[in-house]
């Protein structure tokens, strides 16, 4: 079954939904509807729903609703339902999240913290045919704005992760979309069912209580709650809570959907071929998916079958855009957005730090702009989405040097962010903060492949720089982060310790003339990648006595190169594989005096203190105290750390005076440089996510940052 060819389909019967969301539905399906027109195959769907029964809901785009049913769901046929591609609504975009459940409920969330409840009554199980409840579009309930994600649906059943990764169950009970007494389980309060699962990078559901969770690292683990109250007493999960490893490949490097329906496992895969679009369904089954903590992991023979192409999905191509990386002060942004509502506003904050936590300062108004859907070109992985400008930013002579986005706001509270920074005209601070936006780059999953997607190229890899980022987590995300959310941990850290700063991003490197004129630079989260230009850059800035406090861990591991005229960075060597400066003579130790060592990935544990030190003036730390017991990230040293002897001999001078508390745990140390230069190293990802969670660990920080102003 080809999803493309469901596309000329047509039906006797086309029903839109009706009440509050026909209404939105009509505004936008109507005013919209020649830009909605060209359908772009690159970018078909927003979500797949699972509806049981091998019902599956496909939300396009634009906004239609559609439903399709795989027939071949126990075996893995390619066989479909004749009722294929019937659509049944339109205006679905206002959803970033669908869930259903098994008897025709949909649950459609808002960017607002509403649910809206839909149901599905069908009359033909073999085609489709059916009608809306009555009390379809009914708001069922208001308080989901607190949570980072959801997940769920089956039974009424929803799940929903804060952002400490905390998750708590939901249930609907009455399934007819009133919402009196007695309607939720609990009176909708949601119950606390585990805790602190922020290595999770996300979760689905399964029936009878089976969850899926993609822990960090792409290792798929299940779970099973067996309670199914809400509680979380004795025997309320199967293997008491803790995760089964069932299989790999599942984050977002691997694919850009999967869902799950009574054991069946559906994977849209990023396609091996980086040239085609990443569409093709596969199927898989476990034969026990209840039972696997009694009776072991058992997947079915002819498991990864394609049973139907088309199905592109880019959550985000209802409202969408991309900017330059950075901008001076005083000069013009044009954004380019693509979008499937009619209309939508625009409004530029300036962030000091994570926008729950109060760090959003607004600098340009809300403004409303036509919205319009841009279709991406060819090869836009490598060349760019190359839409055009739809409204140009004035950036102020005076606004402030940091890290800013445009907010796109979309109807009910959908929001979307596109980050870039507003560097200074002439340096106005003694305080240089840059920020890793090659790493965030390598690491964006927007487009399907990356620097971390599967690709069996034995050739160099090519990813533009004008794209949508996928991974801007500006507001929390419910799971560890050391891309922009990372760093806005540490820029918090700024904000509440009155460090003033001027910032850039990565290229910015590119011209340094900028730099000698700053006492000290500090480097962000996860500075991965460097070009040479950017290396050289920094080698010559320590030369002339500049202090570097580099906060982050495995920092200058690779080398890229950057086209500027086709904006671009070129990945790997030109056998395919990683191009890291160790290999080519040059370890980042020689710089930064630590360099990236692998042996303790994805192990957090504290800091502790093993000699004295002036940066430990005030903490109160002795030799042999710990420090960075827990963070956003967990503890402060771990996820991704550097050592002093991981890439080869120790660089001359190294001073270390903290460790941490694993083998090959993050080597805190002070590395001199000439003419009065030197290097501090936290050498660890996790170390900014625990800055506002320990005192003494934010006093290290603050005493280098004055050493390096003194």
């Amino acid at each position: 079954m080809d999803l493309g060819d469901q596309e000329n389909r047509t039906f006797a019967r086309r029903t839109v939904l009706k009440g509050a969301l026909a209404g939105a539905a009509l505004v936008v399906a109507n005013q919209g509807t020649a830009q909605a027109a060209a359908e772009d195959p690159e970018q078909r769907l927003l979500q797949i729903v699972p509806g049981g029964n091998g019902v599956i809901y496909a939300l396009y785009a634009d906004g239609r609703l559609k439903w399709f049913k795989h027939n071949g769901r126990n075996d893995g046929s390619p066989t479909w339902a004749d009722g294929n591609g019937r659509e049944i609504g339109s205006g679905w975009q206002i959803h970033p999240t669908v869930l259903a459940s098994q008897d025709g409920q949909l649950f459609g969330f808002c960017g607002d913290g509403t649910i809206w409840w839909h149901k599905w009554v069908l009359t033909n199980a073999a085609t489709g045919a059916g009608y809306w409840h009555e009390n379809t579009n009914e708001i069922i309930h208001t308080g989901f704005r607190d949570y980072s994600y959801v997940f769920g649906g089956w039974d009424g059943v929803i799940y929903a992760v804060d952002a400490q990764g905390d998750m708590y169950w939901f249930r609907y009970v009455v399934g007819d979309g009133t919402n009196g007494s007695g309607a939720w389980a609990n009176n909708g309060v949601g119950q606390k069912i585990a805790t602190g699962r922020r290595d999770y990078d996300g979760y689905f559901a399964d029936q009878h209580g089976v969850i899926y969770g993609m822990r960090h690292g792409a290792v798929l683990h299940w779970f099973r709650y067996l309670a199914g109250d809400g509680t979380n007493g004795p025997g309320a999960w199967a293997n008491d809570g803790q995760p089964i490893h069932i299989g790999t490949g599942f984050d977002l490097g691997g694919c850009v959907e999967r869902f799950a329906e009574n054991g069946v496992v559906y994977v849209v895969w990023v396609n091996r071929d980086h040239t085609q679009p990443d569409h093709q369904l596969a199927w898989y089954k476990l034969q026990n998916h209840t039972t696997i903590d009694r009776d072991g992991v058992v997947w079915t023979e002819g498991n990864g079958k394609v049973v139907g192409t088309g199905f592109t999905v880019t959550r985000a191509a209802n409202l969408q855009g991309y900017t330059a990386w950075s901008v001076s002060a005083g000069d013009q942004l044009p954004v380019r957005v693509s979008t499937t509502f009619d209309s939508y506003q625009a409004s530029v904050l300036r962030l000091t730090g994570p926008i729950e936590q109060g760090g959003a300062h607004e600098m340009w108004a809300p403004r409303t702009f036509t919205g319009r859907r841009q279709l991406l070109r060819a090869g836009y992985r490598e060349n760019g989405a190359g839409w055009q400008t739809d409204f140009t930013v004035p950036v102020g002579a005076d606004w402030e040097s940091g890290f800013h986005v445009v907010r796109l706001e979309g109807a009910h509270g959908l929001r979307q962010y596109i980050p870039f920074v507003v560097k200074p005209r002439q340096p106005a601070r003694k305080v240089a903060l840059l920020l890793p936006y090659l790493t965030h780059n390598a690491y964006n999953h927007w487009g399907g492949h990356f620097q971390y997607s599967w690709d069996e190229r034995a050739a160099r890899r090519r990813i533009t720089t004008q794209r949508p980022f996928a991974n801007a987590y500006v507001e929390a995300p419910g799971f560890i982060d050391v891309r922009f959310y990372g760093d806005l941990l540490l820029m918090k850290w700024f904000s509440d310790n009155n460090v003033a700063y001027d910032c850039y991003q990565d290229l910015d490197l590119h011209n340094p003339s900028w730099l000698a004129q700053y006492k000290v630079l500090v480097l962000a989260t996860h500075p991965e990648y460097w070009t040479p230009e950017m290396r050289t850059a920094l080698e010559n800035y320590l030369a002339g006595g500049g202090r570097v406090v580099y906060t982050g861990g495995n920092g200058m591991y690779e080398r890229v190169d950057y086209n500027a005229a086709g904006g671009f960075v070129l990945h790997r060597n030109v056998d395919g594989n990683r191009w890291l400066w160790r290999d080519q003579g040059r370890p980042e130790s020689q710089v930064l005096g630590v360099a990236y060592d692998s042996y303790s990935y994805m192990d957090m544990h504290p800091y502790v203190v093993d000699a004295d030190h002036p940066f430990l003036e005030g903490t109160g730390l002795r030799i042999g105290d710990r420090f960075g017991r827990e963070g956003y990230n967990f503890a402060a040293s771990g996820w991704e750390v550097d050592t002093r002897t991981a890439a080869g001999p120790e660089a001359p001078g190294v001073v270390r005076f903290a460790h941490g508390e694993q083998d090959h745990g993050a080597e805190m140390c002070v590395t001199p440089k000439p003419n009065g230069g030197w290097v501090f190293a936290a050498s660890s990802l996790c170390f900014n996510g625990a800055l506002a969670h320990d005192p003494a660990q934010s006093r290290i920080l603050l005493n280098a940052v004055r050493a390096g102003l003194a």
